[in-house]
């Protein structure tokens, strides 16, 4: 089956985040290299930084190797979240791939005061009833880390709001395993992710103990035997 240069790079947009304690956040700058099934793909850089309202986290990625290289694959990301009493609330979520042949591109709102969520894409917009303490797919990783660095563990829940649709996603706490990545060698705890519908696919991320809570290490395993891996390269507070 032929890889378009989206496909090269959609799944990790979906599974990459950072991560640190809302009680304490402090701003950091994260590289990550990006593989498909061992082969380079990309690169990835995550930040974290103090706004007047709350916090803004910012992803970039960029294809560097094969399909995603020759289409020249970018994507950007921008949550806007702020914190209550302890607890990650997105505000607003922006999302922008581009290719030399198309682009895609999609926000998620966040109105308390109308009592809803807002996604929108370039044809729909669909409305869903507020949840307190939603985020989106990237941000939800910060609330793992808060819950880690709280002593939480066994299954954690979280509202998240995907592309088209406002969920519960559950997690995982495992075992604590030391990771070797390009940024050398990690103390983690796996957190891996808890579908209702089994359909083969396998995520997991590897939380760094001693670094704030950031994803050392970031695996998705495919049904039909792809996997995409990220692996932390340099983190900088």
């Amino acid at each position: 089956m032929k890889i378009t240069a989206t496909q090269a790079v959609l799944p990790f947009l979906l599974l990459l985040g950072g991560a640190a304690h809302a009680a304490n956040l402090q701003p950091y700058v994260a590289n990550y290299e990006m593989r498909r099934s061992g082969d380079a793909l990309g690169d990835a850089t995550f930040s974290l930084r103090q706004t007047p309202t709350g916090w803004e986290f910012d992803q970039a990625t960029r294809g560097t190797h094969g399909m995603a290289a020759l289409a020249s694959a970018d994507a950007k990301e921008q949550s806007e979240l702020t914190v209550a009493k302890g607890v990650l609330q997105l505000s607003s979520y922006h999302y922008r791939l581009s290719t030399l042949v198309t682009s895609k591109e999609n926000s998620i709102v966040v109105d308390p005061a109308g009592n809803r969520i807002v996604i929108r894409d370039k044809k729909h917009e669909h409305d869903f009833p507020m949840q307190p303490g939603v985020l989106d797919q990237n941000s939800v990783t910060l609330a793992i880390a808060q819950d880690l660095a709280n002593g939480k563990r066994g299954t954690l829940s979280y509202p998240v709001a995907t592309r088209n649709n406002v969920e519960v996603q559950r997690f995982q706490v495992g075992k604590e395993e030391t990771v070797q990545v390009p940024a050398g060698a990690v103390r983690t705890v796996v957190v891996t992710r808890l579908r209702d519908t089994p359909n083969g696919r396998v995520t997991a991320y590897w939380f760094g103990l001693d670094n704030g809570f950031v994803p050392a290490r970031i695996v998705q395993n495919e049904p039909n035997g792809d996997s995409w891996e990220a692996s932390l390269v340099s983190l900088t507070h």
